[in-house]
């Protein structure tokens, strides 16, 4: 059965989530591990998830009905959601310190506290990373929990977005990294590049293996024995979703960025590749949620059949100033 009761904020929440975690993450790695020494030129990929965390949460308040109450999230033990809460909120703070540190730079009135967190910086974005790893995984754990919906309810789906997070993460970097609030210079320029050459062939390899991964969950659910499975993937494959499915997201999202990548350097591989890689990511949270499918509780399909609707006749007739014809 399709009710949609998870709206296109949620997939926005999860896509903006995924993204932030997936630039945390990629960041710290980079700056602890790779490139040390260089840490300022992380500040506006650093600055983009801080962005996109915030839009992310005010559309999951929004959607939750009552702001007012988000608090409650917090109290509930054993959701999940709690624990991503938890993560959004510590990489906020973290990315928000971060940025801090390096608009003394070129804000003079900053200066004293930049210079005050500026030491701290790259421990910091290394915590940042580590709960930008928790993020990127807890967007495809929330939903491969629900088992009612028989989409969700598998192992892949975890592994897919965390790909496709890092994927995405690994996009937003290659277009601002080097930035402002960074001071330019010859010394960050050639980090930046050397980041983004290696970028170029992670991200290679990451979308063929979303490609694997996609392709074989959506096939394995088409050939399953469950009727709601394969009624949900041969929406994909071959019936409504298809164009989105083939054309946006595998041919527009993967195929084209990989071939871009491997053809070499230039505009399209730097610019356009990425772009798409960010598009499709967006349209993998869309499709995924709006892919809800469950199997019908006994009965429930003859109850949902007998609700009233608004063309009913008595509904019709009802008189909304407080009589009723009936």
């Amino acid at each position: 059965m399709k009710h949609h009761y998870w709206e296109p904020p949620i997939a926005l929440y999860l896509f903006l989530g995924g993204l932030a975690g997936g630039i945390m993450f990629l960041s710290a790695i980079f700056d602890s591990f790779v490139i040390p020494g260089h840490t300022d030129i992380f500040a506006l990929p650093v600055l983009i998830a801080f962005i996109a965390i915030c839009i992310g949460l005010v559309f999951l308040l929004v959607d939750l009905g009552q702001p007012g109450v988000f608090w409650r999230v917090f109290r509930t033990a054993k959701s999940i959601i709690k624990w991503g809460a938890v993560f959004l909120v510590i990489d906020t703070i973290v990315s928000m310190l971060f940025i801090v540190a390096f608009l003394g730079d070129s804000l003079t009135f900053m200066a004293p506290l930049s210079n005050l967190i500026k030491p701290i910086a790259s421990p910091m974005l290394l915590v940042g990373g580590f709960f930008g790893l928790c993020i990127m995984m807890y967007t495809g754990i929330m939903l491969s929990t629900l088992k009612a919906h028989v989409f969700w309810a598998t192992p892949a789906l975890p592994v897919l977005f965390t790909v496709s997070a890092i994927s995405t993460g690994c996009a937003a970097i290659v277009l601002s990294i080097g930035g402002w609030p960074a001071v330019v210079s010859l010394e960050s320029l050639e980090a930046a590049a050397e980041v983004n050459h290696i970028l170029h062939t992670v991200d290679i390899v990451l979308v063929v293996a979303e490609i694997i991964i996609l392709l074989t969950m959506v096939l394995s659910f088409l050939g399953a024995g469950n009727i709601t499975a394969k009624k949900a993937a041969k929406r994909w494959v071959c019936g409504s979703y298809a164009p989105l499915f083939w054309g946006g997201m595998v041919f527009a999202g993967l195929l084209i960025p990989l071939a871009l990548y491997v053809a070499g350097s230039g505009v399209a591989s730097a610019v356009v590749a990425p772009v798409l890689v960010l598009c499709g990511g967006c349209l993998l949270r869309f499709l995924v949620v709006n892919t809800d499918d469950r199997a019908p509780l006994p009965g429930e399909e003859r109850y949902m059949g007998r609700i009233a609707t608004h063309k009913n006749a008595f509904v019709k007739r009802w008189n909304y100033d407080g009589e009723n014809e009936f």
